[in-house]
């Protein structure tokens, strides 16, 4: 386990902490419960104060939990409760290290248990005979295949179509037993995911918008109502506001209300499933999703997923702040002292083209662009037109096509920023891995035409 001693020492530090906290008599309690402190917690040991001496051994606990186990497994608060729960039904006898060993497995466990987020998803949409499609640890499945599963290990409870977008779950009591209709509709999002239940719903949103991205750049055909540069995408999870709420009084129009456009969506038929169930996008996936640390696929998971909350704007200087944080995901050098516009526009022009001339002139676009994304981050600039911020989900778009399929994606990240840098002085890039040239001469075909 990473940080192993340290998380020892620690789990000791706070073992003693609560130790020394706990309540011992009638009058401690009832001044515990009439003082404005931290607050308490009460346990088959009795009741242990919050002294600050606990809160503080609690944060470091926490912190280094946080460090050795990763952000997306670990809640704060709920690593103090695990080790309150080990410590109330401990001996209070035993060592501490003993119980400390205790403590950590309990963090331990908690960060690693398996769970599966079972969400709507108003975002795809499965034709031609598709019950699912599997995208790294993201599974898009139909309600019905769903429900078979689930009813084989879960008794009294049914999946069942929605009624309406408000209805979410009924409870039926017949003969004092309760029966539960969880309603969803006909696609649902799956989501497999380790970790402390209060971070899971926030992490497997977050892996969603990857394997919507991820999914985006498999297309070949956009069939259904394939959602362009320009357009706002809809939630995946939330249901879709059909109609505009409230009205609109204007001088010459008189009073208008209602309204509203159709949502665009992803179709999955039998080719794109195909495409999945190819050995070397099955990699990809893999490689995104479980990178190796500090890797171009770390970067490339960041990336996919902030396109993804970018598309989902409206304002158009939030979707461009969000397009170039993908950008920089994907080419900011984690070395300090480097400018980064200066690397950003280099290494985007290297990845784009090896004709020289084009290469200048994008370079010259970029840093246009990012002027703007300046003004919007360090002046409050808010007039972003649509096109500029449309520009560069096409920019970013390109640019992970060309690098998912150019470069080797288990590759260090600070090294393809060097052979970028190198490339950067009139020299053909060369990336590593199996350079495949993208279909379409070079650049991903997009509905760029339609921005």
């Amino acid at each position: 386990m990473k940080n192993e001693a340290q998380l020892m020492k620690l789990a000791v530090e706070y073992v003693e902490a609560f130790r020394a906290a706990l309540v011992t008599g009638h009058d401690d309690y009832k001044r515990l419960v009439r003082s404005r402190n931290n607050g308490f917690s009460t346990g088959a040991r009795g009741t242990v104060e919050f002294t600050e001496q606990l809160v503080e051994a609690g944060r470091k606990l926490s912190d280094l939990a946080t460090l050795s186990f990763g952000p997306a497994r670990i809640h704060a608060k709920s690593v103090e409760e695990a080790a309150r729960s080990v410590l109330f039904d401990s001996d209070g006898e035993l060592p501490p290290k003993t119980v400390a060993r205790d403590v950590i497995a309990n963090i331990a466990a908690a960060a690693t248990k398996t769970h599966r987020v079972i969400r709507p998803n108003q975002l795809f949409r499965l034709v031609d005979g598709v019950d699912e499609v599997n995208i790294g640890p993201v599974r898009i499945v139909r309600r019905d295949l769903l429900s078979a599963e689930i009813g084989t290990t879960n008794r009294g409870v049914r999946i069942t179509p929605q009624k309406s977008q408000s209805e979410a779950i009924t409870v039926t009591h017949s003969n004092d037993l309760a029966d539960t209709e969880i309603h969803l509709p006909e696609v649902c999002w799956d989501v497999t995911i380790q970790g402390m239940p209060q971070k899971i719903e926030q992490e497997a949103l977050w892996l969603v918008d990857v394997a919507v991205s991820f999914a985006r750049l498999q297309y070949k055909e956009y069939s259904g109502l394939f959602p362009r540069l320009k357009d706002i995408e809809p939630h995946p999870v939330r249901p879709y506001q059909w109609m505009q709420e409230g009205f609109v009084v204007s001088a010459d129009a008189g009073l208008r209300f209602g309204g509203g456009t159709a949502p665009t969506w992803y179709e999955v038929g039998p080719a794109l499933v195909a495409r999945f169930s190819e050995a070397k996008t099955r990699y990809l996936a893999e490689v995104v999703f479980s990178p190796p640390s500090r890797s171009v696929a770390e970067r490339m998971q960041q990336v996919l997923g902030w396109m993804s909350r970018a598309r989902q704007e409206a304002e158009p200087a939030e979707r461009l702040l969000l397009f170039f944080t993908a950008i920089e995901a994907l080419l900011s050098s984690s070395a300090k002292d480097v400018p980064i516009t200066e690397t950003i526009a280099r290494g985007a022009s290297v990845i784009w083209s090896a004709d020289q001339a084009t290469r200048s002139s994008f370079y010259k676009a970029v840093k246009k662009l990012y002027d703007i994304r300046s003004k919007v981050i360090h002046n409050g600039f808010r007039s972003v037109a649509e096109v500029e911020a449309s520009n560069v989900h096409y920019i970013i778009w390109n640019l992970s096509y060309l690098v998912i399929h150019k470069v080797d994606l288990k590759q260090s990240h600070a090294e393809f920023i060097e052979e970028l840098k190198e490339a950067s002085f009139g020299r053909k890039w060369n990336p590593s891995g199996v350079a495949l040239e993208p279909e379409g001469g070079g650049v991903a075909k997009t509905a760029a035409a339609d921005q």
